[in-house]
């Protein structure tokens, strides 16, 4: 093993074990890691994905979410793109570690351009997406530029996303998101002026007695109009204690989610 982190690991990285399927990541403590928002999302998709499913990741960042995926799912084929050349070479340095080349594919692009270029238009089954959450001007930017990338719409807007996972998808492919709550109107409008319908929503709460602070969805490109509220899901039952749902999730035998037609 240490053989194996000598070839792949940096000095300033840390090797962290994402507790499904023997999988591990390299994560910098120092730029962007991965969170909950990631776990959540990549188990809300799982049930839409399987072996010879074609998936498109938009923003990978250090490329949690096709490793997770392929976790869930042991789906045969994903690309991966992220702008950032520092997060993209480690995120295909973790896929690397890992022993998926064949399976997960990054590539260092920016989306906004990517359709045609390294992923072909119309070709995938799924697109999962963990976007910037702040629009551009709003809230304080970090000044380390990873990342406020990964955090604001800096390098792409949801418009440029929509636009991209409207390109990519096959009609009535599925597009999993997950975003802040207070931006549910605006990716209900954006989404849908991108022919992408939402299928499904399930509101995110901290506690079962607070409103939710972001949202999963599903949507079907040309779908037809007509959304599911789901039931919320509470990440915390008390202060510092998983609810029983978030615990299941982040184990093997988490509830199945939902697949929409």
């Amino acid at each position: 093993m240490s053989d194996l982190l000598s070839t792949f690991k940096k000095p300033e990285e840390r090797l962290e074990d994402l507790g499904l399927d023997g999988l591990t990541i390299l994560q910098n403590p120092q730029a962007f890691r991965f969170n909950i928002d990631s776990v959540l999302l990549a188990w809300y998709a799982s049930g839409a994905v399987h072996r010879r499913t074609k998936t498109a990741d938009l923003g990978t960042g250090t490329g949690v979410l096709p490793l997770l995926l392929y976790g869930r799912t042991h789906t045969g084929h994903i690309d991966a793109v992220e702008i950032q050349k520092e997060m993209a070479d480690m995120a295909a340095r973790s896929v690397a570690m890992n022993r998926l080349e064949d399976k997960i594919h990054v590539f260092c692009s920016d989306l906004r351009e990517e359709p045609g270029r390294h992923l072909t238009r119309g070709a995938y089954d799924v697109v999962i997406t963990n976007p910037p959450y702040m629009p551009k001007g709003q809230g304080a930017v970090n000044p380390d530029r990873p990342l406020a990338i990964a955090r604001h719409e800096i390098t792409c807007t949801l418009d440029d996303v929509a636009a991209a996972a409207q390109a990519l998808l096959k009609d009535r492919g599925k597009l999993f998101m997950v975003h802040r709550a207070d931006r549910l109107v605006d990716l209900c409008a954006v989404l849908r002026a991108h022919t992408l319908e939402i299928k499904r929503i399930r509101p995110v709460q901290p506690f079962p007695d607070k409103p939710a602070n972001q949202v999963l969805l599903a949507a079907a490109k040309r779908g037809k109009p007509g959304a599911v509220i789901e039931a919320p899901l509470s990440v915390y039952s008390e202060p510092g204690v998983y609810s029983d749902a978030i615990n299941r999730i982040y184990g093997t035998d988490g509830p199945v989610p939902k697949v929409f037609r």
